[in-house]
């Protein structure tokens, strides 16, 4: 939380907003890197703005305008999405290259490293990354100069031992500032006697590593951390389908639909209700255009980009679109972390196994200047950081105003 959402944000922005104390030896004009000020900072902020209507409401409160908001309370969060996953592609072409690309390299080690579940093969990869990533930072803004020190702070040297904490205390998402400050607070909120704290506190921790005792021995006693609205379907496996539904089961809309859903099963295709809602088993909810079209654009907080794993069983099944396969030449330059797509609307229309569908993720138009010199209108793809321990027994988003009626 600390070393992300407040020192190397912090870090970043001043560094790119040109606020860094400058020596008497030394020139601000000459900061290439310094390229958020003035008219740039505010186009910067506009943009990030606008990117609120696309940014799924499990991502939780969207990053406010930072040329407005960045010195009125604006949280870690606010800051870690604005950062870590609008500015990667928001940036492109306005941050000179070599700068960019280093920020994405440190992306996408702390991408790897914010993950709940980490594979031994990432763990090396993000190590590396953070290795060559503080070698470069230092070459490209100390430039080994006696009045650029100031450039380095501390939280630059932690990146390289974040990785090889991880061997030996786990995930580092797991024992960040979020969870101790969480704890923090579920044990508060147990506090009812305003005398002795301390040895309130004390007897509520206890009470509650029994019962934590008690329920590993006897795992029935726990009781359903969740409860499936009424009306909605359980699919398996975490999955639940959630109101609204068509009143009565239709035809395929389309014959492009008709004929996937056909092949797909192997059979004419039947009639089917349409479901405006799905609970993924990560607690997030993924919105069907059916229904999510109907808002406006500003009233919208876009939950129906979903990412889906290519194999399946059959259970209950969606029609998506996909959109196509990122620009290669930009991917490898941002060291896999912008993924810049088109949508392909029917021609990419495809059937799948709703248990198939991972994540609920956003999709933010842009329009760059593509490494091979073409401009066009693009949708680059965000992830929210850290989203399996962020929804760990929480289960969000269930109040809707669709939520029990049928059509």
């Amino acid at each position: 939380m600390h070393f992300s959402g407040a020192n190397m944000a912090a870090l970043f922005t001043d560094l790119w907003r040109g606020l860094m104390l400058c020596s008497p030896t030394d020139d601000a004009l000459t900061w290439d890197w310094a390229v958020l000020v003035d008219d740039t900072w505010e186009a910067h902020g506009q943009a990030v703005a606008a990117c609120q209507p696309y940014l799924p409401g499990s991502f939780d409160n969207p990053p406010r305008n930072p040329a407005e908001k960045i010195n009125t309370h604006y949280k870690a969060h606010e800051f870690i999405m604005w950062l870590f996953g609008l500015a990667l592609a928001l940036l492109y072409n306005v941050l000179p290259r070599k700068y960019w690309q280093n920020f994405c390299k440190f992306t996408q080690a702390l991408q790897i490293m914010s993950q709940y579940s980490i594979t031994p093969s990432q763990v090396t990869e993000a190590f590396t990354l953070f290795a060559e990533w503080e070698i470069e930072f230092k070459n490209l803004y100390y430039q080994h100069r006696a009045d650029h020190i100031h450039f380095i702070r501390p939280c630059a040297h932690l990146s390289n031992h974040i990785a090889a904490e991880c061997l030996h205390v786990g995930s580092p998402i797991c024992s960040s500032q979020w969870t101790m400050e969480r704890t923090f607070a579920d044990i508060e909120f147990d506090l009812r006697q305003p005398k002795l704290p301390y040895a309130c506190l004390t007897q509520v921790c206890l009470v509650r590593c029994q019962i934590n005792a008690v329920k590993a021995m006897f795992p029935h006693l726990q009781p359903p951390s969740n409860l499936h609205p009424r009306y909605s379907f359980d699919v398996g496996d975490g999955y639940v389908l959630l109101r609204a539904r068509e009143k009565r089961p239709k035809y395929p809309e389309t014959h492009t639909k008709e004929r996937l859903i056909s092949v797909f099963l192997g059979r004419n295709a039947p009639k089917m209700y349409q479901w405006s809602r799905l609970r993924l088993p990560n607690g997030q909810v993924a919105r069907s255009t059916w229904k999510e079209a109907l808002q406006p654009l500003e009233k919208t907080r876009m939950s129906r980009n979903v990412k889906v794993l290519h194999t399946w069983r059959f259970r209950t099944v969606a029609l998506v679109s996909l959109y196509s396969a990122p620009d290669r030449q930009l991917l490898k330059l941002s060291h896999q972390t912008v993924w810049s797509c088109t949508d392909q609307g029917e021609a990419g229309l495809c059937v799948v196994d709703v248990t198939n569908i991972q994540a609920v993720v956003a999709v933010i138009p842009h329009r760059p200047t593509l490494p091979s010199g073409v401009t066009e209108d693009r949708l680059f793809v965000v992830e929210k950081t850290g989203l399996d321990v962020s929804y760990t027994g929480v289960f969000a988003e269930e109040d809707d105003n669709d939520g029990e009626r049928e059509e």
